[in-house]
Formats: structure tokens, sequence, C-alpha cells
């Protein structure tokens, strides 16, 4: 019988990969129909677009987390929790397309220029990736905390958990899709994409659920 690490970790693996991979499909269908966005109202529709995938990576992921989260918190709503993770997983698509999209690409890099800081540098992009994961994880435990606060004593953990959890997760997500180019063949820009999923999910999952573990229910009386 798997143990409830086990299966929370299995789970939020499965969920992250469909997930992200419902979105990848839609990014992808996207940029084929319009191509790189340069009107405003290009770059409107792509966002939607984009908003609208993390929708459903959310609605996955967090059908796939509530399986196992019940288990613990027997009264957790199932659509309680699955809001919280939708609404987040839209607004960290939101936050991440808002630079590619309405920031002008060739002030950035004239900028940087004339900076010390050399973005290609594996370090710099690794510390900036892990930085991004950490704030992005916080925000995805804070929604979730909104719910998980009504059924268990120490919930507050969850922040910490999933900032831990995405920080690790999302760096693996930015490596992988640093690999590709606008030469690969789809099938290695997938398989990338696959990699980085899996190794994401895994990663969100393994670290989360040492803290799940250690989240304490609270008695049916105080419960509200």
């Amino acid at each position: 019988m798997k143990t409830l690490w086990q299966k929370w970790t299995v789970h939020c693996a499965l969920g992250e990969l469909l997930g992200i991979g419902a979105a990848g499909a839609l990014a992808f269908l996207v940029n084929s129909w319009l191509g790189d966005p340069h009107s405003l109202a290009e770059k409107l529709i792509v966002m939607v677009a984009m908003v609208a995938a993390g929708c459903i990576e959310g609605f996955i992921l967090g059908f796939f987390q509530w399986r196992v989260m019940v288990q613990k918190f027997t009264l957790i709503p199932r659509k309680e929790w699955m809001f919280y993770t939708i609404l987040v997983a839209a607004l960290g698509w939101f936050l991440g397309m808002l630079p590619s999209l309405f920031f002008d690409p060739s002030v950035a890099e004239s900028e940087s220029s004339h900076s010390s800081l050399n973005f290609n540098n594996p370090l710099i992009f690794a510390f900036l990736s892990l930085s991004v994961g950490l704030l992005l994880g916080a925000l995805f435990g804070l929604f979730q905390w909104i719910s998980l606060k009504k059924y268990s004593l120490n919930a507050y953990y969850w922040i910490i958990a999933n900032a831990l959890g995405w920080g690790l997760g999302l760096g693996w997500i930015y490596l992988f899709a640093s690999f590709p180019s606008t030469e690969s063949s789809i099938s290695f820009t997938v398989t990338m994409g696959i990699t980085g999923g899996i190794l994401c999910g895994l990663s969100v999952g393994a670290i989360t659920s040492l803290f799940l573990l250690r989240l304490q229910p609270k008695p049916e009386k105080f419960k509200l």
C-alpha cells in the first residue's frame, strides 16, 4: 500500500505533467495561428490564451492534489481546493507572460549590455530561476493556504513548502525550456517539455509532501 508521501508525489508529478502539457498544447496552437504577436490586439489574445492555459493547468493539478489531500483532511471541499489552485495558476501565467509580451526586448538587451550581469551565465540563470520559483511558489502556497487554514492548525507551513517545492520545480522548467532553439525539431522540443514537467512535478510533490505529513488537522469543533 502506497504511503501518503508516495501518493502525493506521484499525483503532483502526473497532475503537473498533464496540466503543463495541456497548457503547452494550447500555447503551441496559438503560436501556430498568430506567430509572434506584434500588435496590442495580438498580445492581448495571447495573454488571454495563456491565462486560460493556466486555468487548465490549475484545474488538472488541483484535482490530482485534492484526491490525496482529502485522505488527510477529509472535509476539505474539492471545488474550494481546485478554485484556489486554478486562480493562482492563472495568475502565475499572467505574471509570467507580462515581460515577454509587453516589455521591449531591444530595450532590455541594450540595458543588459551596460550591466555587469550576464544573463547567459549558468549560475546567474540558475539564481534567477530559483528566485522566481521561490516567489511564485510562495504565492501558490498562499492561495492554497486560504483553503487549507480552515482545516489545519499549522497551515502556514504550506506557504514555505510550496516556495521550496516550486523554487526547485520551476528551475527544471526553465532549464529544459532553454535547450530547444528555433532550429530544434518538434520531437526534441516536446521531449524537453515533458522532461521538465515530470521533474517539476516530482520536485514539487516530494518537497511539499514532507510538509503535508507534518500538517495537523483541526479538531472537528474548531473547523470552520
